[in-house]
């Protein structure tokens, strides 16, 4: 067998590979595959590369890494043997150390940092980095479509009841609770605009109704507990995002988009009914979600989270969960998402019980008037506890694509909630809370922290190694004469490079010429050109002319709503190209300035130095990379109807009924006998008597025979018959009939065809487009024009920077007791920096 070790460190993206006892060499497929990655970017890909690039099926694996890694690494590992890629397979896991106060050691090692001796680790700007990485709230987008239970999922999390719940769609609030294990909820109220309203300090049930229903609210900003995660390590925020059928303005369905989009850093919980599955509300945004799933690997899809919410309506005697389960799969893979993540549960259930249930210590040895005591709410969910207790199949637990550690950690719960007979608690895991809370903190534990203590690290490692290498060449310049006057030789090509002004002016030409709007333009004119195509697809449906009001509606809410949903989606995308291009313009920005700080290096003649003028200043290049962001989120509504219908008239006569009057009318006929009559019927023949005829008979020889002959005589007579002779004669009856009157009215006829509808709904949607996206990129062209000016700023403080740092050095060959003093400095400095640097590589290593 095929010997393979895995060593794999999420906090560095660091893989380890050796295949039969030998490093993997650089130019490796596999190598390459997962080079600098996270795991679950390479780890579904990675069976098929190992079989492809050693020739063998049969492997004996050994991994080294933290659990949920290994959760994943397994599954790729046993799929591989399950659909015979690999023939034989052993699997070993190694577990590496708890990671639970990674995060806080490196807070304490940067607080080192900034009281030691090196005045970079006090610059205001890595000091802001810092704060801004460590404070980073990870958001948790809850999005569902109506009467799905979201508000009662997201209060099932909170263990209590704040978020009010309708059947209806409400108005289009967005409510972010962040997460501070304060016992008590506060809030700030903001407007449509995004104008503040007001603070609450004390936020109710009560109060979130009322502000729901306030059409003037446009986001809560709540903060209080989320008790199933700690918020010292990392700070989540719930997010009640308005659902594809609860967006009532555009912003706020571009908000949903562009949670949804792949640049996100968010988890989703998309929370289904159940019992309602098809909508098509969920329609659009599904094909969203599978659009952005397809785009990543695996943590793409453990990005999003299904709830397949009211599972406790169903009849376990009479109805298979499984059944319901394989619909909802179908009903995802219907919009393009394989292999979804899915988590069945009965939300309502989980509130009762941790709400008016909460402090019913023995729910088996209540009273009956005891019962009759308790809210109706814990009334109702008391048979529901034995429901999902004493049905196996409602274990729903067991249908969770919860990692095998999960499992494991829930199965032990499990055990020792029977072995208390604690019955609230079993019906808790049976229900399916504790297997969704058990799933984000996973993906929070799994990408989230790993994330922000990479994050954190990288923020101050840069300017550490700068420092480092800046202090060493002072305690060489100081203890080595001939790399003193190596580096006074170049400081001295670097000075006059930067102080010539030609050459600063080069540099800036380069940076005004680097423009990403253009394919920034390219691209989302690709866009608009596929939202365009969609929007067309729906006159199919209605064919030439519209012949009524409502039909006509019909079709502008209709395309209405597919043009919201483009425009949405539109924002999400352009987001996304936009943050992508600009990142990519400040890398080569960044670029840039490393050449032209080569090429100084290289004017110098003194290359054989070990450390090039890029390393003094390598911790503030690293500082300026920067993400932008950009929203579109201009609103779009369609009127047409008024200006296209055509309404033509014509006159219609008919009679009106005035009164009644009393009438002879025919109402049949009879045949009465009038005589009788004679009828020919046939002829008879009657013998009148005889004639005599030649006798033919006789021949000339035969004389005995006469020549004539007496021949019977016969007349045609007529046979009559009596027959009765009738005549028709007419019925009447008296009956009363209607005195009617003539009378004309002029009917209107509706009309209005479909392509001129849809020809104006285009053109204004054409031109909102339009407008919109010219507004857009002037805003872009503005940022990134804004991003060039900050980054020549920057780089003419790099070049004071670097420039100061050469004349430091310099200085330092000068005097023979200062450089015996810098010595002594620099050497204790040094050890410093390295004691730091181990304790940030023993943090780390896992």
């Amino acid at each position: 067998m095929t010997q393979v070790y895995v060593k794999y460190n999420p906090y560095r993206l660091k893989t380890e590979i050796q295949v039969n006892g030998k490093d993997l060499t650089q130019d490796s497929g596999v190598y390459k595959l997962l080079k600098g990655k996270r795991l679950q970017e390479w780890v579904s890909s990675f069976p098929k590369m190992l079989v492809d690039e050693f020739h063998s099926v049969d492997f004996d694996v050994e991994f080294y890494g933290m659990p949920l890694d290994w959760d994943d690494f397994e599954e790729a590992m046993k799929t591989a043997k399950q659909s015979g890629m690999i023939q034989n397979l052993h699997l070993k896991f190694i577990e590496g150390r708890d990671s639970e106060d990674i995060t806080n050691k490196i807070v304490s090692i940067f607080n080192d940092l900034k009281e030691g001796p090196v005045d970079a680790f006090r610059d205001p700007k890595l000091l802001r980095a810092f704060e801004d990485i460590r404070n980073a709230v990870f958001p948790i987008n809850v999005i569902a479509t109506m009467s799905s239970g979201k508000s009662t999922l997201i209060n099932a999390l909170l263990q209590q009841k704040l978020m009010p719940s309708k059947n209806e769609a409400c108005t289009a609030t967005i409510t972010e609770i962040l997460d501070t294990d304060e016992e008590k909820y506060s809030a700030v109220v903001f407007d449509t605009d995004g104008g503040r309203i007001t603070s609450i300090d004390e936020l109710t049930y009560e109060i979130m109704d009322q502000l729901n229903a306030n059409e003037k609210v446009g986001r809560i900003e709540a903060e209080g507990n989320i008790p199933f995660l700690d918020s010292d390590s990392t700070a989540l925020c719930l997010v009640d995002t308005p659902g594809p059928n609860n967006a009532q303005n555009q912003q706020h369905k571009n908000t949903t988009y562009s949670a949804v989009n792949s640049d996100s850093n968010n988890l989703i919980l998309y929370v289904l009914n159940a019992t309602q599955l098809g909508t098509n509300d969920d329609d659009n945004l599904l094909k969203y979600v599978a659009e952005q799933i397809q785009k990543g690997g695996k943590q793409a899809r453990d990005r999003f989270l299904f709830v397949i919410n009211k599972m406790d309506t169903f009849d376990p005697s009479s109805e298979k969960i499984e059944d319901t389960l394989k619909r909802v799969r179908e009903y995802l893979a219907k919009h393009g998402i394989e292999e979804p993540q899915i988590y069945p549960c009965s939300a309502s259930v989980a509130l009762n019980l941790r709400t008016v249930l909460r402090d019913v210590d023995d729910v088996e040895s209540l009273t009956r008037a005891e019962e009759r005591a308790l809210p109706m709410a814990a009334r109702e969910t008391l048979p529901l506890i034995d429901k999902f207790n004493e049905y196996p199949s409602l274990h729903l637990e067991q249908y969770s694509t919860l990692s095998p550690s999960a499992q494991q950690e829930l199965n032990f719960r499990l055990r020792q909630a029977e072995s208390r007979k604690d019955t609230k608690e079993q019906a808790l895991i049976h229900c399916g809370i504790y297997s969704i809370e058990a799933a984000i903190t996973a993906y929070v534990k799994k990408y989230a922290k790993t994330k922000k203590v990479k994050d954190l690290v990288e923020s101050f490692q840069e300017v550490l190694e700068s420092s480092k290498i800046f202090i060493d060449l002072k305690a060489r310049v100081a203890s080595d004469e001939k790399a003193a006057q190596e580096i006074a030789h170049r400081a001295e090509v670097v000075r006059k490079k930067i102080e010539n002004g030609e050459e600063a002016q080069k540099f800036k030409d380069q940076v005004d010429k680097l423009d990403p709007v253009p394919v920034i333009e390219k691209k989302t004119q690709s866009l608009k050109d596929g939202i365009d195509k969609k929007i067309v697809e729906i006159i199919d449906y209605y064919g030439t002319e519209i012949t009524n009001r409502q039909e006509a509606e019909r079709f502008v809410n209709q395309f209405e709503k597919n043009a919201s949903n483009s425009v949405a989606q539109l924002s999400a995308d352009m987001g996304e190209i936009v943050n992508r291009e600009v990142i990519e313009t400040s890398e080569t920005l960044l670029k840039e300035y490393q050449d032209k700080l080569q090429e100084i290096d290289e004017s110098s003649g003194k290359m054989e130095l070990d450390f090039s003028t890029m390393d003094l200043v390598k911790g503030a290049l690293s500082n300026m990379r920067e993400r932008v962001t950009a929203q579109f989120t201009d609103q779009y509504t369609g009127k047409a109807i008024e200006e296209h219908e055509k309404k033509t008239t014509e006159e219609k006569t008919y009679l009106v009924k005035v009164g009644e009057k009393e009438v002879k009318r025919m109402s049949g006929t009879h045949q009465e006998k009038i005589g009788t009559k004679k009828v020919l019927v046939g002829t008879h023949q009657e013998e009148i008597g005889t004639e005599k005829v030649k006798n033919w008979d006789r021949k000339f020889f035969q004389f005995w025979k006469p020549k004539y002959i007496d021949v019977k005589k016969y007349k045609t007579v007529e046979d009559y018959k009596e027959e009765d002779v009738y005549q028709t004669v007419t019925d009447f009856e008296t009956v009363k009939e209607d005195i009617l009157e003539e009378r004309t009215e002029k009917i209107e006829k509706y009309s209005i065809k479909v392509s001129d509808l849809y020809g104006a709904l285009f053109y204004d949607f054409d031109t909102f487009l339009h407008e919109g996206i010219n507004g857009y990129m002037e805003a872009v062209k503005a940022q990134v024009n804004e991003l060039k000016e900050d980054f020549k700023e920057e780089f003419d403080k790099l070049d004071r920077d670097i420039k100061s740092k050469y004349e430091e050095l310099t200085q330092t060959t000068k005097d023979q007791k200062k450089k015996e003093e810098e010595l002594e400095h620099n050497k204790k400095v040094l050890e410093w920096i390295e004691v730091c640097q181990t304790e940030i590589n023993e943090a780390l290593d896992i």
